[in-house]
C-alpha cells in the first residue's frame, strides 16, 4: 500500500507564510505618555477616554486635548438635561479671598475682594469629591475676581443673581491652566460629564471694597469653613484664600482711629497679625455660634423672631489660643484699648467693630441672613 504523501510541519509553514496577507487598516496605537499627560491636564479623564482621543487625533496631544473639551461640552449637556429632575441636596460652601484688605508692609491700605458661593451635587461622596471641590472653589474665585466695588451704600456684602453669574467667565485660580475659556455654566457641565451627576449653583455674594484713602480708617474681611474638604489647589497663597466645607461665614471688620497709622507701623506688636487673628477667631464664632445680629437683639426679638442672638452678646467661646466667657463686645473694646486705638470705646466711635457678616450652610433655607 502507498502511502499518502503529506507535506511536512514545516514545509506547511513555509508555504502559509510565503502566502501575502491583506490586513485591515486600525487606529495607531495611543502613545502610553501621551495618556499619562492628558489625564494630568484634564482631570478625571479616564483612560479609556485618553485613548480614544489620542486616536481619533492620530497621537497628536493638542488636538486630542481639544478632542477631549468637545467631547466632554457634548455629553455634559447630555448628562444635564437628562438629570434634570433630580435633588441636589449635599454639596459645598466655597469661599475665596482675594484681597484680605488691611496694610502692607509699608502701612499702605489694602483692598477687600471675597466671595462665597454654594454648589450642590446629589450625594456627599460627590461633595468630597476633589473635581467637585477644585470646580467650588474656582467659581467662588471667579465671582470674587469679577466683582466690582458696590458704591450703593446697601452695605459690603452683595448678593448675586444665579443667571448673571452662570454666564461670566470661570478664572482659573490655577496659573498653570490650559483650560479654554468657558463659562461657569459651561464649566458646571463639564463636571457632570466627569462626575455624573446633576450639579447646580444656588447663591453667590461678594465682598469686595477699594483700598480706603482716609489714613484713620481701615477695613479688613476674615473667613471660615466648617467641615472642610480640600481639591487639589492650595488652601493659601500670599495673596489668595480658597476653602470648602459644609458651612461658612464672612466676617468684614471695620477700624477707625486717629492713632491707626501710628499702630499699624508699631514695632510693639504685629498689628496686622493680631488683627488677622481677630477676625478669624470672630469668623469661628460666627459660624459656630449662630448669631442672627451684630447688635441690638431685643429689636429682632420684638419683629417676631425668637432666635434672634447678637453676636456681642456672646461669650466670645471661639477667640483663638484664648476663648473667654467675656462677651465679644466686650473682648472687642479691650483689643482697641490695648493698642491705643480708642480710649473706651463706644458704639460708632474709636476701635475695631464688626460691620458685617455673612454666613450659609448646605441646603438651609435661603433668607436674608447677612449682618
Amino acid at each position: 500500500m502507498s502511502r499518502s504523501l503529506r507535506p511536512s510541519r514545516q514545509i506547511s509553514n513555509l508555504l502559509y507564510s510565503s502566502i501575502p496577507r491583506n490586513y485591515s487598516t486600525e487606529a495607531p496605537k495611543a502613545s502610553v505618555k501621551l495618556i499619562a499627560e492628558i489625564r494630568k491636564r484634564i482631570e478625571g479623564t479616564s483612560l479609556t477616554k485618553a485613548r480614544e482621543a489620542l486616536q481619533a487625533t492620530n497621537n497628536d496631544l493638542q488636538a486630542a486635548l481639544e478632542w477631549l473639551e468637545k467631547d466632554i461640552a457634548v455629553s455634559g449637556a447630555a448628562k444635564a438635561a437628562k438629570l434634570q429632575g433630580r435633588t441636589t441636596g449635599e454639596g459645598l460652601i466655597a469661599l475665596a479671598i482675594l484681597g484680605r484688605g488691611g496694610w502692607n508692609e509699608k502701612g499702605r491700605p489694602q483692598g477687600v475682594r471675597a466671595a462665597m458661593i454654594e454648589l450642590n451635587c446629589e450625594t456627599d461622596f460627590v461633595a468630597r469629591n476633589s473635581l467637585f471641590v477644585d470646580l467650588a472653589q474656582e467659581v467662588a474665585y471667579s465671582a470674587a475676581y469679577l466683582t466690582e466695588p458696590s458704591n450703593t451704600g446697601d452695605g459690603l456684602v452683595k448678593q448675586l443673581t444665579v443667571d448673571a453669574l452662570s454666564d461670566a467667565p470661570m478664572m482659573s485660580y490655577n496659573p498653570s491652566s490650559t483650560s479654554s475659556a468657558v463659562s461657569i455654566s459651561e464649566s458646571i457641565r463639564n463636571g457632570i460629564a466627569k462626575l455624573g451627576e446633576k450639579i447646580s449653583l444656588r447663591r453667590a455674594c461678594t465682598l469686595v471694597s477699594d483700598p480706603l484713602q482716609d489714613p484713620t480708617l481701615g477695613l479688613a474681611v476674615s473667613s471660615y469653613v466648617h467641615g472642610g474638604v480640600s481639591g487639589t489647589s492650595p488652601s493659601a497663597t500670599t495673596s489668595t484664600i480658597l476653602q470648602a466645607g459644609r458651612m461658612g461665614s464672612l466676617v468684614a471688620l471695620g477700624l477707625r482711629s486717629q492713632s491707626l497709622p501710628s499702630a499699624i507701623l508699631s514695632t510693639t506688636f504685629n498689628f496686622n497679625e493680631d488683627l488677622s487673628s481677630l477676625g478669624r477667631s470672630l469668623a469661628m464664632q460666627v459660624t459656630g455660634l449662630n448669631a442672627t445680629t451684630i447688635r441690638n437683639a431685643s429689636e429682632i426679638l420684638e419683629q417676631g423672631n425668637p432666635e434672634a442672638m447678637a453676636l456681642y452678646d456672646q461669650p466670645f467661646m471661639m477667640r483663638m489660643g484664648a476663648p473667654t466667657e467675656e462677651s465679644v463686645g466686650k473682648v472687642l473694646k479691650d483689643w482697641a484699648e490695648e493698642r491705643k486705638l480708642a480710649e473706651g470705646q463706644v458704639e460708632g466711635g474709636e476701635g475695631v467693630q464688626v460691620v458685617q457678616f455673612q454666613k450659609w450652610a448646605v441646603g438651609e433655607p435661603i433668607e436674608e441672613t447677612s449682618s
